[in-house]
């Protein structure tokens, strides 16, 4: 019998602030001095469909389902913004606005602040700037034809100069599990069945590391990235197979210098027994585990890119 490694603890049932406040992750905004070209990248390379609330200076795109998965805005403060998670089915705006209040911190609450949301609140938490929202308008607009065609956001790699406070409002707050770690650098994090949602890296800055988009399969990471090719956007990283999530991915920039991951196959996390779905390849069971920062791909394969710097 395999025993659980000391000190992690495995729940059988999940309620009271162990329960997962979120469960998913709905969209993120980033601003940009140059929005059209912003806007030609989501559009046409990655394929998402340009939603009618656009304006000359505010861009919104979904991947096939929301209102709007991305909002692009006119700033000359490029990059990301903020990042949307959606609440549990039976917490109400209202409700986690008072957790937000009992919890220390400075929740905003707005109506009718975006495209098909009414009611949301903001926070900002270590530098970095929440909204949660109880309801998202369904547009479904199908999924592109033309591009790259991701399923959906898949997770965010988060940058903080504070990270334990950021880690700490992720776990303790909106009761997120976590999944892997490396050494003190990174943090991965869930409120669902994916290895992570969100990944808190520790750096004395605050921005975004990286955002990524879910492929199919092998095959799609393949068209991906003769898509990209054609348009002279090389990858810098992969593809190759990370050792935390065992997803397999790559990474490229876009026009405003965001590192780009698509990726696959990655972990199941099974909350209930805190392992994850057994692969062939995993430790058998495959529980949360530090992992050295030597270790960034099960392949051994060298890259030149400095994937710590983005």
């Amino acid at each position: 019998m395999i025993a659980v490694p000391a000190g992690l603890a495995v729940s059988q049932s999940r309620g009271g602030e162990d329960m997962y406040q979120t469960f998913r992750l709905a969209y993120c905004d980033f601003g940009s001095n140059d929005v059209t070209r912003l806007s030609d990248y989501y559009g046409e390379i990655l394929g998402a469909t340009e939603m009618p609330a656009s304006s000359p200076d505010q861009r919104y795109f979904s991947f096939g389902f929301d209102d709007h998965n991305i909002r692009l805005f006119k700033s000359e403060r490029v990059g990301f913004a903020l990042v949307g998670l959606q609440l549990r089915k039976g917490l109400s705006v209202a409700e986690f606005t008072r957790i937000l209040s009992d919890k220390g911190l400075a929740p905003r609450r707005m109506s009718d602040a975006r495209s098909g949301v009414a009611d949301l609140v903001e926070v900002d938490v270590a530098g970095h700037r929440l909204q949660f929202i109880e309801d998202m308008a369904i547009a479904a607009p199908g999924f592109g034809r033309s591009g790259i065609v991701p399923n959906r956001i898949g997770h965010l790699g988060m940058i903080s100069s504070d990270a334990t406070t950021l880690v700490s409002f992720f776990t303790e707050v909106l009761g997120f599990h976590k999944t892997d770690w490396f050494e003190n650098v990174a943090t991965f994090l869930t409120c669902n069945h994916d290895h992570h949602v969100i990944n808190v890296v520790s750096a004395p800055v605050t921005k975004l590391h990286h955002i990524a988009f879910e492929l199919r399969g092998p095959a799609h990471q393949y068209t991906a990235a003769d898509l990209l090719a054609k348009r002279n956007i090389p990858l810098v990283w992969g593809p190759a197979r990370h050792t935390a999530g065992h997803n397999y991915a790559s990474y490229h920039y876009d026009p405003d210098h965001t590192l780009i991951e698509l990726y696959a196959d990655m972990d199941v996390y099974l909350p209930d027994v805190g392992y994850m779905e057994p692969r062939p390849w995993h430790d058998l069971p495959q529980y949360p585990r530090e992992w050295p920062l030597s270790e960034l791909t099960t392949w051994g394969t060298p890259y030149e890119f400095d994937f710590a710097k983005a």
